[in-house]
């Protein structure tokens, strides 16, 4: 009798579904190799990665429903949309998207542009290149904050939980 079953994904399964113990994680940088380095460091950690590289194509697939991450780290300074702008379409989603954690990052950063990545949604900013030990403790934090409080308050400059820009994190190299 010949085996019927094939050994390929079902046409019907999202491949963008992780294991049901798996968080997934979405980067958005317009640089490969920080997407890649990015990528691999949280795949280690036993993370999901999806990427895009740039704020419009990453507002698409969360629109689209092509996505549903459980954390957002976007960089700021990319071409098309920046990240401070893709952040505060995220926060203004008619979608449960609109309440994920996000982390903001940028290896040009001064204290207007955390100030302003803060004030449209971000929840946290970090400064690059990371600190991996940070990046962890942070995503950690942020997800564990995420599943405590599934509906939080999303309307864009939230200060809910105290003042968002004493929470940023600076992280030096």
């Amino acid at each position: 009798m010949r085996n019927r079953m094939s050994t390929h994904p079902h046409h019907s399964t999202p491949p963008v579904l992780p294991p049901a113990n798996q968080f997934t994680i979405f980067v958005i940088d317009d640089l490969p190799q920080n997407r890649m380095i990015l990528g691999k460091f949280l795949k280690s950690a036993g993370y999901a990665v999806i990427e895009a590289t740039n704020g419009v194509e990453a507002l698409d697939m969360l629109r689209e429903g092509a996505v549903r991450p459980d954390l957002i780290v976007t960089d700021v300074e990319m071409p098309v949309m920046d990240g401070i702008t893709m952040v505060e379409q995220v926060r203004y989603l008619e979608s449960p998207v609109a309440t994920v954690p996000i982390i903001t990052a940028s290896g040009n950063a001064d204290e207007d542009m955390q100030r302003d990545a803060l004030a449209v949604g971000s929840d946290v900013f970090l400064t690059k290149p990371f600190d991996l030990r940070e990046l962890s403790r942070e995503i950690g934090k942020q997800l564990k904050r995420a599943r405590r409080n599934p509906a939080r308050d999303t309307s864009a400059g939230s200060q809910a939980g105290g003042n968002r820009f004493d929470q940023g994190l600076q992280v030096n190299s």
